[in-house]
């Protein structure tokens, strides 16, 4: 029986794993080879997945930027420096999401 579990390529001999007295397998050993023959094989995500993980990723750059830019337009009322930082603090993003959003648009280029 070979077995990829988290990457890892195992390979498992029935004969091997019977106790020597009973020939039978332990019940815990048992257990475990069907848990690895259900989860052990990589099911690869349906197109229906894939597409509905797609979209929700687009929503959520799409809300982010537009946090960026309300972060952004309030930091110029102020006329406050526009820093990655700033607009992270203000909008409720991460320090790199600010960052990726904001060298995209607002950042002048070195």
């Amino acid at each position: 029986m070979e077995f990829e579990v988290f990457g890892y390529k195992i390979s498992i001999e029935k004969k091997a794993l019977k106790d020597k007295d009973t020939g039978e397998m332990p019940k815990e050993l048992k257990w475990a080879l069907q848990v690895l023959e259900k989860y052990g094989k990589k099911i690869p995500a349906s197109p229906k997945k894939v597409a509905s993980a797609k979209k929700a990723s687009e929503i959520k750059a799409k809300r982010a930027e537009e946090k960026v830019q309300s972060a952004v337009n309030l930091l110029r009322l102020q006329g406050e420096e526009i820093t990655p930082y700033k607009v992270a603090k203000i909008a409720g993003i991460s320090y790199n999401t600010a960052k990726k959003y904001l060298k995209k648009k607002y950042l002048k280029k070195n």
